[in-house]
């Protein structure tokens, strides 16, 4: 079971720490989906998922490890009105936080600001950290889950939607959040592609020179090289505007007791970079508790680099696209920017509605579901 924190805010049991997969193991879930050049139900493996970008793996490292499901979050002790900010972090709106953000727009590297600020959220539960993120991002580069929401409109808006359509149980992510590796899922079961990286381990400090770059670990300079790329290169606002790049976002995972806030684990998105600081700005989905703030890049690299007492991995950051500018070869959405150039007008009645399910087993375990998405296109289960 992935390592417990509690967070005095809500006397809260969080367990948003990092996982493995067994990459010997097939994915159990979406055995009956099936491609437009398909002709059989897939199995999708998670070993080559990476090479196979027109399919996904549907993760729940609770189910995969028979886990058992984690207690109810205890009753709060106390109440709170927000929390006081860390001093090694810079609140958005002060004055120090509005200079940063302006010298970050003049040199280019907070582009990224705007469409994630568009879609800012506060996360609907205490645990939901991790899937709140996954929705500012999702909307913010404009993806179609291909269900509505409410009455006519197909978007993101609750995180049950995703847990619905990618077979996790939602009452499991409220009490205990969700994994490195589910999060990595979920993003790739709605159609993004994600690179998933993690920090050196703090042993690797004392002979640098011996470190050596693996294909999921990465330096400093690496992730302050990432940053600068996401603030500076979000997704397109029209495809007409596409150069040698699509753009992405960055979302990181790490430990807050390491940047001296109260709990523990926790996922936001990057949003901006100040070159004269070396700070960058988290907008931090915990609305209730912390604005948005500026943090030292290597603080925020640190505190990602602890390993998890259960799991022996670190937190991490992951590197977050949209879909090809082309349609892929599962016939799935073909991206053309953060701008809406087409409402994609569809029937009512042949869009399900989100949380909609039939009397069926899902694939990976109890959990009721009725449609499962390959790169956000829908696919019913067949009885």
């Amino acid at each position: 079971m992935a390592a417990s924190v509690y967070d005095d805010n809500f006397n809260e049991q969080h367990h948003h720490s990092t996982s493995t997969i067994d990459e010997d193991n097939k994915a159990k879930h979406c055995e009956t989906c099936t491609c437009d050049n398909h002709k059989e139900p897939e199995l999708h493996v998670a070993a080559t998922i990476q090479q196979e970008e027109s399919l996904h793996v549907c993760h729940d490292d609770y189910l995969n490890n028979n886990l058992p499901l984690p207690p109810p979050l205890p009753e709060p002790k106390y109440s709170f009105h927000r929390r006081i900010m860390p001093s090694s972090l810079i609140q958005f709106s002060s004055p120090d936080g509005r200079q940063m953000f302006q010298e970050s727009l003049a040199s280019g590297k907070g582009n990224a600001f705007f469409p994630l600020t568009e879609q800012f959220l506060n996360q609907s539960e205490p645990a939901y950290c991790g899937v709140t993120t996954l929705i500012m991002v999702l909307n913010a580069i404009g993806i179609d889950p291909n269900v509505r929401w409410k009455g006519g409109w197909r978007w993101y808006g609750s995180e049950e939607m995703i847990l619905d359509l990618c077979c996790v149980n939602p009452e499991r992510v409220k009490r205990a959040g969700i994994l490195m590796e589910e999060f990595y899922s979920l993003a790739r079961c709605q159609g993004l592609r994600v690179e998933m990286k993690r920090p050196y381990l703090p042993g690797n400090n004392n002979h640098p020179g011996e470190e050596v770059m693996t294909g999921e670990y990465y330096s400093l300079d690496d992730f302050r090289k990432d940053i600068i790329e996401s603030a500076q290169n979000p997704p397109v606002y029209s495809s007409e505007d596409v150069a040698e790049t699509e753009g992405g976002f960055m979302v990181v995972s790490f430990s807050r007791s390491a940047l001296g806030q109260t709990g523990d684990g926790h996922f936001s998105p990057v949003a901006a970079y100040s070159e004269e600081t070396d700070r960058c700005l988290i907008l931090d989905v915990a609305r209730f508790k912390y604005p948005p703030y500026w943090v030292s890049v290597k603080d925020l690299y640190e505190s990602m680099r602890p390993e998890d007492a259960v799991t022996n991995k670190s937190r991490g950051w992951f590197l977050m696209h949209p879909p090809k500018i082309r349609s892929n070869d599962c016939g799935g959405p073909k991206f053309t920017g953060t701008k809406t150039m087409n409402e994609a007008k569809r029937p009512a009645e042949i869009v399900p509605l989100a949380g909609e399910t039939k009397e069926q087993v899902c694939p990976v375990g109890d959990i009721k579901v009725k449609y499962c998405s390959i790169n956000g296109e829908v696919h019913q289960l067949e009885k």
